[in-house]
């Protein structure tokens, strides 16, 4: 043998040895989401990332477990250092709007018809920023009125026929209603909750708040939303349906008055219900939910959207993009869904057998199979839902008589921040 060829053969033997080590390396994708941390859900994503792994050996996904609150600045600073987790679940518009998050387009394009076609186009508005997709809609909270049965039957109403529109509910509002205990609860609490709830009213009226590239506030200016302003908030200011103290009123004390029986009905999302199981459980069971009630055929309700998204600083798209598909199968999200609590925003699974065996979660399923998006997509969403359509609902509430003035200036007020952006 040659000296050329004895070195072509080491050579060769060395390639060998080191190629298939080279194969086996494996890509390390981090996944930072608030949810994470919380026990419920803590089963479920270990399992998720254990089958991933096991179908995809040269990948290994690292959790990284944030409290919330801190959330959104760890990824901030990460993503400013060019160093944040491929997988994340944010503010998608704002970060989105800060460059922080890569477009998917080119992924979501190359799937099957079949798979894009179990998210709505509502659904992944929430997700595009100019034109552009962002993330992939994962799970989310589908509102719907739930009723205590044991409350309907005694007010002597049929739980079987809920209000569908307007009067009835008023109808249905009075009769719920006694000296020490109330129909229902207006929001007005400082959060963002309360301008989600308010928006429901909104479309199912048949309203728009915001022009369609969000760039005009049309509260007071659209008579549709006005109108709807106007009833739900008289709910408690007109009709006197509603609990007391409806400008600190928010989710904690809404879920608290129903578990104990104070409030009859509450515009919630799927995950209320075992937030007030936990605070009384004999209420477990005796729980039914239903479509809002609309002044429009097929009305709308609302769904809050976490998407996941791949960080602009993720050098594995691919393989990043590969665990969101496997994340979104129906498996997962039927478990999370069964085990967690948490509301699923395929379209495609009100069929499953474990969704169609819990009445209550089928039922928020169907209904969610309609709803609008939340939050809406601009990069000053935050600062507008949490804090400039609260103080008007708040200063509604203390002054009904100007409702349409209180909201005249919130337009001009917001339609400025819009453009500003």
């Amino acid at each position: 043998m040659t000296k050329f060829a004895t070195s072509t053969a080491v050579a060769a033997l060395l390639i060998g040895a080191i190629g298939p080590a080279a194969a086996q390396q494996r890509v390390v994708l981090q996944w930072q989401t608030p949810n994470l941390t919380e026990a419920q859900y803590e089963p479920i994503w270990k399992q998720t990332i254990a089958a991933f792994e096991a179908a995809n050996p040269n990948i290994k996904i690292e959790p990284i477990l944030v409290a919330r609150r801190d959330h959104w600045t760890k990824f901030v600073a990460a993503a400013q250092a060019r160093q944040a987790p491929c997988i994340v679940a944010v503010d998608l518009t704002t970060a989105a709007a800060e460059g922080y998050l890569r477009p998917i387009d080119d992924l979501w394009d190359k799937e099957p018809a079949a798979f894009r076609n179990a998210w709505s186009d509502d659904m992944l508005k929430a997700a595009r920023w100019k034109g552009k997709l962002y993330g992939l809609p994962n799970w989310g909270g589908v509102y719907a009125e739930i009723y205590n049965r044991e409350l309907v039957v005694k007010a002597g109403l049929d739980p079987k026929n809920p209000p569908k529109n307007w009067a009835e509910y008023l109808q249905w509002a009075k009769a719920l209603t006694g000296t020490d205990h109330w129909a229902t609860s207006v929001l007005g609490g400082k959060t963002d909750t309360t301008t989600r709830v308010l928006l429901t009213w909104i479309y199912g009226n048949g309203g728009e708040p915001f022009n369609a590239d969000m760039t005009e506030s049309r509260f007071a200016k659209d008579p549709k939303s006005l109108e709807a302003i106007k009833f739900y908030l008289g709910l408690f200011s007109d009709h006197k349906v509603a609990s007391p103290a409806p400008t600190t009123t928010n989710y904690l004390e809404q879920t608290v008055l129903f578990s104990q029986g104070k409030i009859a009905t509450m515009r919630n999302a799927y995950w209320s219900v075992a937030k007030v199981i936990g605070d009384n459980p004999q209420i477990e069971g005796k729980m039914f939910a239903a479509p809002l009630p609309a002044q429009i055929p097929n009305a709308p309700t609302l769904a809050t959207v976490t998407a996941h998204s791949i960080s602009e600083s993720c050098r594995h798209p691919e393989e990043a993009w590969r665990f969101i598909k496997f994340d979104m199968d129906k498996k997962w999200a039927v478990a999370r869904a069964v085990k967690a609590n948490w509301m699923p925003l395929r379209r495609d699974l009100a069929d499953e057998p474990e969704i169609k065996a819990d009445p209550m979660l089928s039922e928020f399923v169907r209904i969610g199979t309609n709803a609008r998006s939340y939050p809406l997509p601009h990069p000053a969403w935050a600062d507008i839902a949490a804090n400039d359509i609260v103080d008007a609902v708040q200063r509604a509430l203390l002054e009904p008589a100007r409702t349409e003035q209180i909201f005249q200036d919130l337009d001009v007020r917001l339609s400025r921040k819009l453009k500003d952006q």
